[in-house]
């Protein structure tokens, strides 16, 4: 039996996005944002549920015709710990300044697709104290999305969070998938 190779995840330390073109294509002129203060990070497999159809005759079951569910894409929630203008540009669109964002006004300032990567510390096995063992590279290619909540309250801290779908990106040859992940030594 071959052995599993297992990676002990733990945290999350880094998480980047970069604008893509409307189609989905790379952007040359688009910028890549480093969110290097993420508090939480979750991914959530999204499922087309598949179809079940029953035949009856009588009081009997004649057939049973019963479809796959099918994975579509990733659905990924993050929470980061500082008001970020660019962050809110790419993934929500409007316009963003120095210290500032504004929402999207008309059709011309909606948001673009954009990829992320997301980067979790890997730890080794160990029963007395594990030791940093690289990063796992969750690479999400084609990704649409929202700002969340951002709660505040007395002598607290706020929030700002957002939701990503994350779907497979078809504007290129090959097809590139709704996500993947990688061992990777360091950040780069």
């Amino acid at each position: 039996m071959t052995a599993t190779t297992d990676n002990v995840l733990y945290g999350v330390h880094q998480i980047d996005i970069k604008n893509l073109l409307a189609d989905g294509a790379a952007d040359p002129s688009a910028i890549s944002y480093t969110i290097d203060n993420p508090q939480d990070v979750g991914i959530s497999a999204v499922y087309e549920d598949g179809a079940r159809v029953v035949l009856r005759g009588g009081d009997d079951i004649v057939a049973v015709v019963e479809e796959d569910d099918k994975l579509t894409g990733f659905d990924v929630t993050f929470k980061v710990a500082e008001l970020m203008p660019e962050v809110d540009a790419t993934i929500c669109g409007g316009v963003a300044g120095t210290n500032k964002w504004e929402s999207p006004k008309d059709a011309t300032e909606e948001a673009f697709p954009f990829e992320m990567t997301i980067y979790i510390e890997n730890y080794t096995e160990s029963d007395s104290k594990s030791t940093l063992d690289g990063y796992i590279k969750f690479s999400f290619p084609f990704c649409k999305g929202r700002r969340g909540s951002q709660d505040h309250a007395q002598q607290s801290f706020g929030s700002p969070s957002y939701t990503v779908k994350a779907r497979k990106n078809e504007s290129g040859s090959p097809v590139l998938p709704a996500m993947s992940y990688e061992k990777v030594e360091s950040i780069v």
